[in-house]
């Protein structure tokens, strides 16, 4: 484009999310307890903007919801198949991972896309991050 700097079309990652994997947390023996803890100590820069009108719909017609798009540095605990797992917190506000695209396989960022969780979970469902 004419006339922008190479910065100014950037994608600026100045948004700080966290990425929760939702899983069993019941003890062993036990009823099995969903719950949701995080992939990554503290929280991750993100590059954030609600989807486009043509996006949003060109979705649609695949039948699919996405209402946000997030954009993080190349992580390998996100290339996983259970991307239906996956849930952001943003601004207070929790999102469905519904895809992550990869950029064609190229290490750099990683591409997540995102809808409104209508039923958020509650304080007792949510667990620290652990390293295990």
């Amino acid at each position: 484009m004419a006339g922008q700097s190479k910065v100014s079309r950037q994608r600026h990652k100045d948004k700080k999310i966290m990425i929760y994997r939702s899983e069993d947390v019941g003890v062993p023996g036990d009823m099995p307890r969903n719950g949701y803890k995080p992939i990554h100590p503290g929280k991750l820069w993100a590059y954030v903007r609600q989807q486009s009108a043509s996006e949003f719909f060109a979705a649609k017609a695949v039948q699919v919801t996405e209402d946000m798009l997030f954009v993080v540095n190349w992580r390998a605990d996100l290339i996983t198949p259970d991307a239906n797992e996956l849930y952001i917190l943003y601004k207070g506000v929790w999102y469905d991972v519904q895809r992550i695209d990869t950029f064609e396989g190229y290490k750099e960022d990683i591409q997540v896309y995102a809808k409104l969780l209508q039923s958020p979970p509650s304080e007792d469902d949510i667990f620290p991050y652990t390293t295990e």
